[in-house]
């Protein structure tokens, strides 16, 4: 709407330009007409003075009503004196000449008189036409501000952004333009002398555009120490699920309002690379980097979004370069580094972790399955307490269900840190196909041959000696 700034000014004076030019070219017209009048009128008065010196005077007519009117003189200057020695001199003009001239220039007051009457209609015109133009202007002009001021039309979706300290009225208003919120710069200035808010605080603000301006200022000028805040750390290895329970554990949004918008795309680079098979339970499961964040209380969902995505695709960009160089997807990347997450003892041990699962992935005829105890978990916790029906349960366990599918599962079990992603890219190089933990010491165990396998679950306490 702020393409609709009509300069009603300039339209007026281009208009007054066109009238003074036709005025103008009246008058030149005028001027034009009135000098062959004036040089035709001399010629025929030498004429005749030039005929009368051969001929004798004749007597002067005796004086009738029926004057001729007399005949405009546009260079008669001289005094009543030299007008009659001028008469003395010259014999009156025939009542037929005279009658001639009086029609001629009777003809040629009715053209001017015809020409200032075109150009008056001409005039009345293009007034009319102001009139029309300045009134439509103005009245389109106004709707738009109006449904602009009143956010009219304008969608109610939050946009959330930082206002920095220090921020003049000027820059506060170039922000919100930026951001969506708002359109026109100068009427929102305009607002804000109006409203005179108290000041405008900086800070983090959500704000909708279908508000209006006037309580867009409204929130503006509200202190942001009136907003409460919370820190949420979330650990590495924590599914959605769980992240959804701490965030409405912790009054910052609903669980579901989470669920339902973080597996939403954003409209982030990084979206574009996730793999969308349709057989991944919660598509954007493992797109959340673990870390340390503070929310506001009673947030929207879609805020809260915003924030992860962005911490994500930070973290995203550091290591794109080595997924695309590892010839694996990006989804193929996050889920083993879902898997090693869980499966691993301590992040030193994650690099030989990792490449006991790369080393079954390179030989499927003799390792065709990866065999991760952590998939069947997240089936046990997430699949089967979040699924719609059996159906649901069921194509989902055979697609994330290790120890049946083929290969990886269908997508992330978990959000792994940088340390399990870095160890799929960058895996230690060994010989080993198995693995297992001592869950009380921690102490990780390799094997080459099941055999070896077998006598490590013993040493680590997993099973009884034969």
């Amino acid at each position: 709407m702020d393409d609709l700034n009509f300069n009603v000014d300039d339209i007026i004076n281009d208009v007054n330009a066109k009238i003074k030019s036709a005025e103008k070219n009246e008058a030149d017209e005028e001027s034009v007409e009135a000098e062959p009048i004036a040089d035709t009128e001399n010629s025929s008065e030498a004429c005749e003075q030039a005929d009368n010196t051969d001929e004798k005077p004749q007597e002067t007519p005796e004086a009738t009503d029926d004057k001729p009117e007399p005949i405009l003189a546009f260079h008669e200057d001289n005094s009543e004196e030299d007008k009659g020695e001028e008469d003395e001199d010259k014999e009156p003009e025939k009542p037929e000449k005279q009658e001639k001239k009086s029609k001629s220039s009777k003809k040629k007051k009715k053209k001017r008189k015809k020409s200032k009457v075109n150009n008056s209609v001409f005039g009345g015109i293009i007034l009319v036409i102001v009139i029309l133009t300045v009134s439509l202007v103005l009245a389109v002009g106004g709707i738009s501000i109006g449904m602009e001021y009143y956010g009219i039309g304008k969608t109610d979706e939050d946009i959330r952004f930082n206002i920095p300290a220090g921020s003049t009225n000027s820059e506060i208003a170039d922000i919100l333009v930026n951001e969506g919120v708002i359109k026109n710069k100068k009427l929102f200035m305009l607002a804000l002398k109006f409203e005179k808010p108290a000041a405008i605080y900086p800070g983090d603000i959500t704000l909708q555009p279908s508000s209006g301006y006037s309580e867009i200022i409204e929130k503006l000028s509200q202190m942001r120490e009136s907003y409460k805040t919370v820190s949420i750390t979330f650990t590495e290895g924590e599914n959605l699920l769980d992240i959804a329970k701490k965030l409405e554990d912790n009054e910052v949004c609903t669980a579901d309002d989470f669920l339902f918008e973080f597996n939403k795309n954003q409209g982030f680079d990084f979206e574009n690379d996730v793999d969308d098979n349709g057989d991944m339970f919660y598509r954007m499961e493992g797109y959340f980097y673990p870390d340390t964040y503070e929310f506001y209380v009673n947030d929207s969902a879609g805020n809260v979004t915003k924030k992860l995505r962005e911490q994500f695709e930070k973290k995203y960009e550091s290591v794109k370069a080595k997924i695309k160089n590892s010839g694996m997807s990006l989804n193929e990347v996050m889920t083993l580094a879902s898997i090693v997450q869980l499966e691993a003892a301590s992040e030193d041990e994650m690099p030989k972790v990792a490449s006991v699962f790369l080393n079954r992935l390179d030989d499927p005829d003799t390792y065709p399955m990866l065999q991760s105890d952590t998939t069947t978990n997240y089936i046990k916790n997430v699949i089967k307490t979040e699924a719609d029906n059996t159906a649901s349960i069921e194509h989902y366990t055979e697609c994330y269900d290790t120890y049946k599918c083929k290969g990886l599962p269908a997508g992330p079990i978990c959000n792994p840190g940088m340390a399990a992603i870095n160890a799929v890219l960058e895996p230690k190089k060994t010989d080993y196909y198995y693995f297992c933990n001592n869950l009380k010491t921690g102490e990780t165990f390799y094997a080459k041959t099941l055999d070896e396998h077998e006598e490590n679950l013993v040493k680590a306490g997993l099973a009884k000696k034969k």
